[in-house]
């Protein structure tokens, strides 16, 4: 009985409704609806309560991100990784066969590190959406088993990857945040967090960030944007900035700096917004001084100039497993 009721109460406050019609609706007192609340806390929903007209309104916000940051130790030594964002998995112009590529040349050159900086997923759109119907996978419960089952696996790579504001729409029409399902069902995929996610490693700051806002017709504006806005005590060694679909790099407030860019072809809503679109990964080493401090960063790019048509219908998966 009391699962039902759950459930019940789930659903009615992904919108917002007021304590009161809670109560007639599940026939329950005021004291009643708070210890629910509190059982859907336990697992890990956000539900806030917000005192409007003289009524309190629970509203449930979907599942709770992460917060914390990642610290990874190399002992001073190389650290290796590959960044890339916007794979966009469920979008008709998905690219797996060259993230496909972009694995297989991270296990052949030695980077046993991937930084996915957002937009693992297209995100759903409702029926009545002009991009509806470009997607093949349109339910969130689809679009994360596509991903678990379809990603890349390759067990020596572990793949670090934030949410962005397409993935953000599974949990503003479900509840559900994609980051914490894949997480738990794939032990190589590592999820950071929500737009946003610091890592140290030794003495050495990275800040990976999804931008949500829109492109500009200056390329690195958003990047510069986003830097200045840092404390100068915040500041980190190095930004990793997706979900602008370019590529560039430079050195802005002693930040060095990477616009992170897709692994999608060009798709009708980009067209539609005149957003260029760059289908690439950055190859990238860093090497630290003995206070653990990062001394070199050698960053190497891989473009891919010419997408594949209907790839989502016939590119395979991609699984490699040490002898």
């Amino acid at each position: 009985m009391e699962k039902e009721l759950l459930e019940k109460l789930k659903t009615l406050s992904t919108k917002g409704i007021s304590l009161s019609k809670l109560c007639k609706s599940l026939k329950l007192n005021e004291y009643e609806i708070l210890a629910l609340t509190r059982e859907l806390k336990n697992e890990g929903l956000n539900i806030i309560s917000k005192k409007f007209d003289d009524d309190i309104y629970i509203i449930n916000q979907g599942e709770v991100g992460i917060k914390d940051d990642l610290t990874l130790n190399t002992n001073n030594e190389d650290f290796k990784f590959v960044a890339i964002s916007d794979t966009r998995f469920g979008s008709k112009d998905q690219q797996l066969s060259i993230l496909n590529d972009i694995y297989l040349k991270a296990y052949k050159l030695g980077y046993p590190n991937v930084l996915h900086c957002g937009n693992i997923s297209e995100g759903i759109y409702p029926i009545s959406n002009i991009y509806a119907d470009t997607t093949f996978i349109n339910n969130t419960q689809d679009q994360i088993n596509y991903i678990v089952n379809n990603y890349p696996k390759v067990d020596s790579i572990n793949t670090y990857f934030i949410t962005g504001n397409k993935d953000e729409k599974h949990l503003i029409s479900n509840k559900i945040n994609i980051g914490k399902r894949i997480n738990a069902l794939r032990s190589d995929m590592i999820y950071l967090g929500n737009n946003s996610c610091t890592i140290n490693i030794n003495n050495a700051k990275i800040l990976i960030i999804s931008s949500k806002l829109s492109k500009t017709y200056t390329v690195s504006y958003r990047t510069q944007q986003q830097i200045d806005s840092i404390r100068s005590e915040d500041k980190p060694d190095i930004l990793l900035y997706g979900g602008l679909l370019q590529m560039e790099k430079f050195v802005y407030r002693n930040i060095f700096c990477l616009s992170i860019p897709s692994v999608c072809a060009t798709t009708k809503e980009m067209s539609d917004k005149r957003y260029s679109n760059t289908i690439a990964a950055w190859y990238i080493t860093l090497k630290f001084n003995l206070k653990g401090k990062v001394s070199l960063i050698k960053a190497l790019n891989s473009v891919y100039y010419v997408s594949n048509k209907q790839d989502y219908n016939k590119s395979k998966v991609l699984r490699i497993k040490k002898d």
